[in-house]
C-alpha cells in the first residue's frame, strides 16, 4: 500500500506508510520545523534511520495499542534488562519488524495504565465506541501543501464528532499537562488536526486530551484547551506551513544566516551576577 495522494479520510493506513509519507506534512513535522533550521529538518527527514525510539516513546506506543486495540504490536522479552548482547539483538530485530520490545515489568505497567484509562469514569466511556487511527489528508488552501493528520480515537456524540488524543506522561496532573502542552506544542497539534479533518470533509466539534501517568497508581485526567490556546497554535501552524511551502518550492533548505551574528549572554547570566554575594 502507498500513502494516499488525494484529500479525504482513510481507515487502515499502516503506521509505517503514514509516518514515511514524503508527499505531505504532519503536525509533528510542522512543529519540528519551528524548532530547528530548515536545513536540519530536511536532514532529519532524509535520514529516518537516525531516529531511534526511546523506552519512554515505546511505552507510550504500547499503551496506545492496549487502549485503542490497534497499532504497533508489543512483544514481551523475558529478560531482566537489555544488557546481554543476545537480548539487545532480539530488541533490534523486534524494532526492525515495526513492533515494540518490552521487558516483563514494562508489560505489566502498560496493562495497568490501559486498565486505569478504561476504568476512569470520564475517560473510559470515551473509548467504548468510535474508530481508532483515522488518517485525514487535505491541501492547505493558501500554499496547496498536502497535510496529514491521524487521530487516536474519533467518536460520534450527541453534540457532534469528538476527537480523543491519548497521552502518557510522568504526571497526569492537569497543571503539569499545561506545561507539557507548551513544551511539546500540543496546542499546535490540535488546530492542525482540526483544520485537516474539516478540509477533508469530516469536521470535529470537540477535542479532548486523555492523559495517563506512567507511575502508580496510574492516575488519569481528561483535559480541554481554550480557544485562545488553539488560536495561538493555529498561528504557529501557519508559520510552519509557509516555511515548508517556500523551501519545497525553491528546493532550498537554509541553515543559519551567513552573517556574523551579534550575540550576548542570556539575561539570567546577568541576573545571577547581580545577586551574587
Amino acid at each position: 500500500m502507498t500513502a494516499p495522494t488525494e484529500p479525504g479520510v482513510y481507515s487502515g493506513v499502516p503506521e509505517s506508510i503514514y509516518h514515511a509519507d514524503r508527499g505531505s506534512i504532519s503536525s509533528s513535522q510542522a512543529r519540528r520545523l519551528l524548532e530547528i533550521t530548515p536545513a536540519e529538518w530536511k536532514w532529519e527527514q532524509d535520514h529516518p534511520e537516525t531516529r531511534v525510539p526511546t523506552e519512554s516513546m515505546e511505552l507510550g506506543t504500547a499503551v496506545h495499542t492496549e487502549v485503542l486495540r490497534k497499532g504497533a504490536r508489543y512483544v514481551q522479552v523475558d529478560a531482566l534488562n537489555w544488557k546481554k548482547p543476545a537480548d539487545q539483538e532480539r530488541r533490534k530485530a523486534i524494532r526492525a519488524r515495526g513492533e515494540v520490545p518490552l521487558l516483563p515489568p514494562q508489560v505489566d505497567q502498560v496493562r495497568a495504565m490501559a486498565a486505569a484509562v478504561r476504568e476512569h469514569p470520564v475517560a473510559g466511556p470515551l473509548f467504548t465506541s468510535g474508530a481508532p487511527e483515522l488518517s485525514a489528508y487535505a491541501r492547505d488552501p493558501q500554499t496547496r501543501v498536502m497535510m496529514r493528520a491521524r487521530t487516536d480515537w474519533l467518536r460520534e456524540a450527541a453534540g457532534g464528532r469528538v476527537a480523543v488524543d491519548l497521552k502518557t506522561d510522568e504526571s497526569s496532573d492537569p497543571d503539569e499537562f499545561e506545561k507539557a502542552v507548551a513544551r511539546w506544542g500540543y496546542h499546535i497539534q490540535q488546530p492542525f488536526y482540526e483544520d485537516v479533518f474539516e478540509l477533508a470533509g469530516l469536521p470535529l466539534s470537540a477535542w479532548l486530551w486523555v492523559v495517563v501517568s506512567k507511575r502508580p497508581p496510574y492516575l488519569v485526567s481528561v483535559n480541554e484547551l481554550p480557544p485562545r490556546a488553539t488560536d495561538l497554535g493555529r498561528e504557529s501552524k501557519r508559520r510552519a506551513l509557509d516555511i515548508f511551502a517556500k523551501c519545497t518550492a525553491a528546493d532550498e533548505w537554509p541553515g543559519h544566516a551567513p552573517v556574523i551574528h551579534q550575540i550576548d549572554l542570556p539575561r539570567w547570566a546577568y541576573k545571577n551576577q547581580e545577586y551574587r554575594p
